[in-house]
């Protein structure tokens, strides 16, 4: 508990700092995304470094690899599943002709996500030489600046509202379900017990909490398989936003997981639009809280 709340108290402040920042200078809403384009950017430039550390791990990086991108795929592919076959009956994927994509939209929303790979990859190309001044700063800070900015723009979107739809509830519970799904396909691919599978299953892409709860349980093999799970899903989550965001909103933000909190957060704010971050912010703070919970139900049954 004090780790979640360690990591939740900075996102929770931020928030607040700038819904009062807007409350008291409404006309900051209008600045603040040009400086969120950036921010994304480098946000994702600083992710891709942090996951270059996973390419040192030595002589099991194959099987970490592997096994994560099964994981990744299948527990993606069960939330995506679950949220089109159920939302759709709620009217989720509504959308008026004025905002259904053409398709040079898509081919401006492919070209985005090759760009936001990219930097990625630039990240991953940086973090295996030793820089100085790109280690100033980490993606902590650059996250809890957006969330402030995103803070600035929420005091004319109605909160309220959102958190008593329940097809909004229906989000993070679909993404449970896909998850579980998933990691039971993972299961039997790989050959994982299904407790082991679950609690893979069930980090949601907290990457930090989910890769020490199942490391200390099971050991480092399998604590880097789980950070290498939720990062990838961070990653596919990232591809899908900037693909389906405009149409598939809903969807996309689920398959952000716990880091449609924070990390997604802001860009999901700019591909979605401003009136989706309720969700996001919902979506994202039940994932974070379930994840731990399913984590240490699952690992601490099999002791």
């Amino acid at each position: 508990m004090l780790f979640i709340f360690q990591s939740l108290w900075p996102i929770g402040l931020a928030l607040l700092l700038g819904i009062g920042i807007g409350r008291i200078a409404p006309q900051l809403a209008r600045k603040t995304g040009h400086a969120l384009k950036v921010l994304i950017f480098l946000l994702l430039f600083y992710c891709g470094r942090e996951f270059s550390a996973i390419l040192q791990v030595g002589p099991t990086l194959g099987r970490i690899v592997s096994t994560s991108a099964i994981f990744a795929l299948l527990t993606t592919a069960g939330s995506w599943g679950l949220m089109i076959m159920f939302l759709k009956q709620q009217g989720a994927l509504a959308v008026s002709p004025g905002q259904a994509l053409a398709l040079q939209s898509w081919r401006r929303a492919g070209a985005d996500c090759l760009v936001a790979l990219g930097t990625v990859t630039a990240g991953v190309v940086a973090g295996q030489h030793d820089l100085p001044l790109v280690g100033l700063i980490g993606t902590h800070h650059l996250i809890h600046v957006m969330v402030l900015l995103i803070g600035v723009e929420l005091v004319e979107v109605p909160l309220a509202r959102t958190w008593r739809d329940p097809s909004a509830w229906a989000v993070p519970l679909l993404v449970m379900g896909g998850s579980a799904l998933g990691g039971l396909g993972a299961a039997w691919w790989t050959g994982e017990s299904a407790r082991v599978a679950l609690a893979i299953a069930s980090g949601f892409g907290w990457v930090t909490l989910s890769s020490v709860l199942v490391g200390n349980a099971l050991g480092d093999e399998y604590g880097a398989i789980t950070m290498v799970t939720d990062m990838l899903r961070e990653l596919m989550a990232i591809t899908a936003l900037y693909l389906f965001g405009a149409r598939f909103s809903r969807q996309s933000i689920g398959l952000c997981g716990a880091t449609a909190l924070d990390a997604t957060l802001p860009l999901i704010r700019a591909q979605c639009g401003t009136g989706f971050v309720p969700l996001a912010l919902l979506s994202g703070l039940v994932l974070t809280l379930a994840s731990p919970v399913f984590i240490v139900l699952l690992l601490g049954a099999g002791r």
